[in-house]
């Protein structure tokens, strides 16, 4: 074989080799490609929450405090009345069951009265003429009576009407309900009840504490007051049952 024929075979062969490192030349890139893609795959693999997202009902929206209300409504409850109301009324019930116990021999226990609520202004009653204090009942209406006679009810076979102070004293009606009492007044001839709105407590009061009525208290509105006691703080309208029970006084 002579030069120029070696030379031909290697061109030939060489050649032969080109199509072979095109092939692999190009397929280079798109490994790399796909390897790329692989990646990027694996990426956004790692970058999914590994727990499914919450759904539109679970998903709560946030509340900016802002929005929030500084201070929330005034709700009336009428569980928490009539729970507050009977609270005050035992305690004062239990109070004037102890004062008839003891004797009356001291001259103090003229100067006890019970404290109670009606509309917006405190009273006082001698406990000398109150027997004992009740939860509201039903109460039968009596014709013909004064608007400010609720009607009578029946405490243990005895019939004892009964008196709103509300209307009594011209305070109109009460839009509140929950802690109503009735208190058993007694006067020579029988038993009362005076319908009020709250019962407090018992009070001790010294002679020097009480004063006279106002002078600017006039008419009806001072034969119902007996006087002004002041205890502490507090300061009490003390009526005179005698003068609220007599029906002729309108």
């Amino acid at each position: 074989m002579n030069l120029a024929d070696i030379r031909k075979k290697a061109r030939q062969e060489k050649a032969r080799e080109l199509p072979d490192s095109k092939t692999t030349s190009s397929s280079a890139p798109a490994a790399d490609h796909a390897a790329g893609v692989a990646e990027q795959d694996s990426i956004a693999v790692c970058k999914e929450e590994p727990f499914p997202a919450t759904t539109p009902e679970e998903k709560a929206e946030p509340v900016l405090a802002e929005e929030l209300p500084e201070e929330l409504p005034a709700v009336f409850d009428p569980v928490s009345e009539i729970l507050a109301g009977r609270q005050s009324a035992e305690t004062a019930s239990a109070a004037v069951e102890a004062f008839h116990q003891e004797s009356t021999e001291n001259v103090e226990d003229s100067l006890k009265y019970l404290r109670f609520r009606v509309a917006n202004e405190e009273y006082g009653v001698g406990l000398l003429e109150i027997r004992e204090i009740i939860k509201p009942r039903d109460i039968t209406e009596v014709p013909s009576m004064p608007d400010f006679v609720a009607g009578v009810v029946s405490l243990r076979g005895i019939i004892i009407p009964v008196f709103n102070l509300r209307l009594r004293l011209g305070l109109g009606t009460n839009k509140a309900p929950g802690r109503e009492r009735i208190i058993i007044a007694r006067r020579q001839e029988g038993l009362f009840g005076l319908l009020v709105d709250e019962v407090y407590q018992v009070l001790n009061l010294s002679a020097s504490s009480i004063e006279n009525p106002p002078p600017v208290l006039e008419g009806i509105d001072r034969e119902f007051v007996s006087g002004i006691g002041r205890h502490g703080q507090q300061m009490l309208i003390l009526l005179a049952l005698e003068k609220i029970l007599d029906i002729s006084l309108r």
